[in-house]
């Protein structure tokens, strides 16, 4: 059995536990006082956007594994929201939200855990301030999902995957990239290409050196890795009328991007035809594009910064 977000092949056994449930996504906080987080190097599928003020902000996808304490847990904004609802309904954990996102949730509407009853707890052990202290226990949050009537899963369109190194040859070499979003600093991304697993290391911001901070899991104090990276451009504004400066980012329509995978960078373009429907990769010829078999990141990038992402 395929898992749905990441390609990975499971034994019949192995996917009992997972294979008809919905996705289970997180809004993770990627503050600076909020690192390293708890839980993110489980997920099978990661997007990171600015959420304000040039600070990123995580969307965890978890499926084939659901960690014991994910977090820190933030806010939703409602282009997140966009993303949760393409993945067949998955149900969202968050603690709070613009006023955007209340209409979403709402509306659409949103399987909110943050509404319904998903629970949470502040570890202060780092010394943090409270914003950066909220955790909570995946398992947990599926046995609230299920008193919700939230058990079971409806199929979405799911990517298409290849073996490591399949395809592609005559793309360009690329072992290190780096994605500033807005400016280069705290909140950079930088990737580096693994032999070993063919995928790429994970560095958040840097030290006061000017060298890459390795982005380590909490628990496991591991770095984290994936097998894909993606970088989306899109259209980013401010939303009108909001006192407070809240972006939107244009996720519905198509655009331009960039996948990393096998140590190789590969134009794409991308295409959502509406609210509902899955964001779907094209290569250079038009064909729906293969990613690794492992763990996707997508850093979301205003298409007026695509100088900032940089590679080599």
């Amino acid at each position: 059995m395929q898992d749905s977000l990441n390609g990975v092949l499971f034994t019949e056994a192995d996917s009992k536990s997972f294979i008809d449930t919905r996705p289970l996504a997180v809004m993770i906080n990627n503050h600076v006082d909020a690192r390293p987080q708890s839980g993110l190097i489980n997920a099978d599928l990661v997007y990171e956007i600015v959420a304000e003020g040039g600070i990123t902000r995580f969307l965890a996808f978890f499926l084939s594994k659901t960690p014991e304490k994910i977090g820190p847990i933030r806010s939703a904004r409602e282009y997140y929201l966009v993303l949760v609802k393409e993945l067949g309904d998955a149900m969202l954990m968050h603690i709070g939200w613009s006023p955007q996102a209340l209409l979403a949730i709402e509306t659409w509407p949103v399987r909110s855990l943050g509404r319904g009853g998903g629970q949470f707890w502040r570890d202060t052990s780092l010394n943090v301030a409270t914003e950066h202290t909220a955790y909570s226990s995946g398992v947990e949050l599926r046995k609230v999902a299920d008193t919700l009537g939230w058990a079971g899963k409806r199929d979405f369109d799911a990517w298409q995957f290849k073996n490591d190194k399949e395809g592609y040859d005559s793309a360009s070499k690329a072992n290190d990239l780096s994605i500033d979003f807005w400016n280069k600093g705290d909140y950079s991304a930088i990737w580096k290409y693994d032999q070993k697993t063919n995928g790429y290391l994970r560095f958040t911001g840097y030290d006061s050196s000017s060298a890459p901070i390795l982005h380590k899991d909490r628990e496991s104090g591991k770095q984290i890795w994936a097998k894909n990276v993606i970088v989306q451009f899109a259209t980013e504004t401010n939303a009108i009328g909001d006192e407070k400066g809240r972006l939107i980012y244009e996720l519905i329509g198509s655009g331009d991007g960039l996948v990393f995978i096998d140590g190789k960078v590969n134009k794409v373009t991308w295409s959502k035809a509406g609210r509902d429907d899955r964001t779907k990769f094209f290569d250079h010829d038009g064909a729906e594009f293969k990613f690794n078999r492992g763990t996707v990141w997508i850093s979301i990038v205003p298409d007026r910064n695509v100088d900032l992402v940089v590679y080599k």
